[in-house]
């Protein structure tokens, strides 16, 4: 009787070791207790054998209450043999909340060499979290402190005074810029001296000639520039609107002026061609070209001295 009763005991214990070797595998945690907001790892391991493809089943987000996942599963080879491979997926954990907490069970399934599939079945640890001891013996409750003021050193306010000296004289020059604009002055306040209207046109005149455009075949530019510094000229003395507007209209009104009309009648002349050559593609002669610029330069002068005559009388 006593050797049957042997007999049974050492066969249930080889029997409870083969199903402990069978048994599936747990999950664990990397530490047993954390702080509350301190991270913790979740390690999740597989055994298959080489070749073998194996599946987990998601995992919830939050996986238990009061459980936050700050990083989601990671899976990482780690061990290989011929005959064995060992994989961890790991999870970081966090929790606010002290207490226990206890951590899903996942499903895995490994598709064996031969076509089968087995289903792992993998129990969840318990998440310790725990508060800092406080000593409420010693412990004192104190008021919130003030936020620190530190005093204002001479560099940091030097910037800004720059910045603000900087600005001010912008504004003082635009100002005075401006203001000396309006009165016809320079910025220094010295009067700005405009040349009158015979000079600015005799100087364009002089300047038309001197580039030889007729010469170089550029007829529709020396008759544009000699006509626009005669409306220059125009407008300055006699207040015509010369500029923008049509010859005949400009001349219209030049008309009405006391000018001789031996004068009015060249240029009259000279508008029409040089409207000829601008608009209708008309070629001058080169007798008519040379006529232009003394033409032009003699209407600017009697014209000129027309005026000091009348001065003069007055």
């Amino acid at each position: 009787m006593r050797r049957f009763l042997i007999s049974a005991i050492v066969l249930l214990g080889a029997s409870a070791a083969i199903r402990a070797q069978e048994a599936d595998p747990a999950t664990r945690l990397s530490r047993d207790t954390i702080l509350i907001g301190d991270q913790i790892e979740w390690i999740i391991p597989l055994e298959m054998a080489p070749g073998e493809k194996y599946f987990l089943e998601d995992i919830a987000d939050p996986p238990a209450p009061g459980v936050e996942i700050i990083k989601p599963l990671e899976m990482d080879t780690v061990s290989s043999s011929r005959r064995q491979l060992k994989i961890e997926g790991r999870v970081i954990l966090t929790s606010f909340d002290s207490g226990s907490w206890f951590l899903p069970p996942l499903i895995a399934m490994i598709e064996r060499e031969s076509g089968k599939v087995d289903t792992l079945y993998m129990e969840g640890p318990t998440l310790e979290v725990t508060t800092v001891p406080i000593d409420t013996a010693t412990y004192v409750i104190k008021d919130i402190k003030g936020q620190i003021k530190y005093p204002l050193k001479f560099r940091e306010v030097v910037p800004w005074v720059l910045l603000a000296l900087l600005l001010a004289a912008i504004i003082y020059v635009l100002v005075r810029w401006i203001k000396m604009r309006r009165a016809n002055r320079t910025f220094l306040g010295k009067p700005i001296v405009k040349d009158p209207p015979h000079i600015v046109a005799l100087r364009a005149l002089d300047k038309i000639r001197k580039q030889k455009l007729w010469q170089n075949d550029k007829q529709k530019q020396f008759y544009t520039e000699v006509t626009d510094a005669l409306r220059v000229y125009v407008a300055g003395r006699y207040g015509i609107v010369a500029m923008e507007r049509p010859s005949r209209e400009m001349l219209s009104d030049l008309r009405k002026q006391d000018i001789e009309p031996a004068l009015y009648d060249k240029m009259e002349e000279l508008f029409k061609r040089a409207d000829l050559v601008k608009f209708a593609k008309y070629q001058a002669s080169a007798e008519e070209n040379e006529e232009v610029i003394p033409d032009a330069v003699r209407f600017v002068n009697a014209t000129y001295m027309q005026e000091i005559n009348q001065e003069e009388e007055e």
